[in-house]
């Protein structure tokens, strides 16, 4: 009989202890309603300072690239030199490095971003613990994935793949289509199509995935036009726009046909608000172009994509609302910009001594090179046959040109090296709204998992 007591005084706390659970989360808990997580690739803090104080700015006279400076940037003059970013008042410095992995690579830091787990350099995808968009649709949230690189690149892939690999585009296409994620928008259309003679790269299983797609309820889009114009009510979208990545903005023709962040962003927050769900949601951007510019030392086409990024950002705030908790990192940083010392007495160059019309010498001043203003990468010194033969045929290609000297022609650097490499620097994180006040100080990678997983 006494135990019989006791078990009922067990069961009846227990049951109490469960009612109490459940109703401090569902009432009083604060949970937000719009989570967005903004992942800029190689946007360290040194090249956004150069875009903050290039946006905006007056053409110099004689600038022979001012004519290809797209539009993004040309609203940025409008801000007066402010970007949208600068309205996060919440900053956290990230770690990156691990014990035995001082510098990660892009598919480690985003892993670690996306599951909160480190993993080898070379491999991607948490395994046993799910992702963020995987908890988020465990919460009953809807997602969204939106980049501008091929949707089987590595940051992606750490945000929808299964499993523990190497990534492989063909098996981490087929994974995407039946991921379940709401809003898919982005690249790396010949990963999803059959091989042909004009997709070389396309799949060798003949399988079409975007038929595929279709049927699991996708609405299909290809063009800039058709997202656009795509009906946002009760839509799950699947959006291939290019080959692989995406063209760089500043490179696009004038009737583009691949959309820009920001109308990826619009469309895909309006979408998913108006999906029905009283759960809330959860969106990954991505951009990859400010990396990708800046692996080649292309300064300018850089400061470009980082107006891009900020338009999208802008966008973001305005679609989901000023209380979203809106996040923005660079996740790694990357062949950072800035100034060196001033160089040694052995490194000045003196220049022949010369003399007037009247015979008299002419006292000239001591020149120095120019001081690289990038750490490494192709605008580095080539000094063996083996850099200038591939700085040579980079050019006769046509990736690298002296026609267009601010886009095209990769600025000066430390060392010379084919691409630039990820650094061992903290990454930086900002970010506004409510739940922001947890995302500030020093942090490692891996703690923004679970900060973002409580606000599901």
């Amino acid at each position: 009989m006494k135990w019989r007591i006791v078990l009922t005084v067990l069961f009846v706390l227990m049951l109490f202890a469960g009612f109490a659970y459940l109703y401090v989360n569902t009432f009083v808990r604060k949970h937000q309603h719009a989570v967005i997580l903004f992942v800029v690739n190689g946007l360290d803090l040194n090249t956004l300072n150069m875009a903050r104080q290039q946006l905006g700015r007056s053409p110099l006279r004689g600038d022979p690239d001012d004519p290809a400076i797209n539009d993004a940037r040309r609203r940025a003059a409008f801000r007066s030199e402010v970007l949208n970013l600068d309205s996060f008042w919440n900053i956290a410095l990230l770690n990156l490095q691990d014990p035995g992995q001082p510098v990660p690579d892009e598919g480690a830091d985003a892993t670690a971003l996306a599951s909160g787990q480190r993993v080898e350099n070379g491999f991607v995808g948490g395994g046993a613990l799910p992702s963020l968009i995987y908890a988020a649709e465990k919460a009953q949230r809807a997602t969204g994935l939106v980049t501008t690189s091929s949707l089987v690149q590595p940051t992606p892939v750490a945000f929808y793949t299964p499993i523990k690999g190497t990534p492989d585009p063909y098996r981490n296409a087929l994974e995407l289509v039946y991921s379940r994620i709401d809003i898919v928008l982005g690249g790396g259309e010949q990963y999803f199509s059959p091989a042909n003679a004009t997709n070389e790269r396309g799949r060798r299983d003949g399988r079409n995935l975007s038929d595929e797609a279709k049927k699991n309820g996708y609405t299909i889009v290809h063009t800039r036009s058709e997202l656009n114009n795509v009906s946002t009510w009760g839509t799950r979208l699947f959006g291939l726009f290019a080959p692989d990545q995406f063209y760089f903005s500043s490179l696009q023709p004038v009737d583009r046909r691949q959309p820009s962040l920001a109308e990826m962003t619009r469309v895909a927050i309006s979408c998913l608000n108006h999906n029905y769900n009283t759960k809330g949601y959860f969106l990954v951007v991505e951009d990859d172009l400010v990396a990708r510019a800046a692996e080649q030392n292309l300064g300018k086409l850089a400061v470009n994509e980082v107006a891009e990024v900020d338009e999208a950002i802008e966008s973001a705030v305005e679609y989901a609302g000023p209380d979203a908790l809106v996040i923005v990192t660079n996740s790694y940083s990357l062949g950072a910009v800035g100034p060196l010392p001033a160089p040694m007495a052995g490194d000045l160059v003196v220049p022949p001594p010369t003399v007037d019309a009247d015979g008299d010498a002419v006292k000239l001043p001591i020149l120095s090179p120019p001081p690289p203003i990038w750490l490494a990468g192709p605008g580095g010194p080539a000094v063996v046959r083996p850099q200038a033969a591939w700085l040579h045929q980079r050019y006769d290609n046509g990736w690298f040109s002296t026609n267009a000297p601010g886009l095209l022609q990769p600025q000066p650097a430390l060392r010379f090296q084919t691409q630039a490499p990820p650094l061992a620097e903290p990454a930086w994180l900002a970010s506004r709204g409510e739940g922001s006040s947890q995302l500030r100080g020093f942090l490692n990678n891996t703690d923004i998992f679970d900060i973002i997983n409580e606000q599901f």
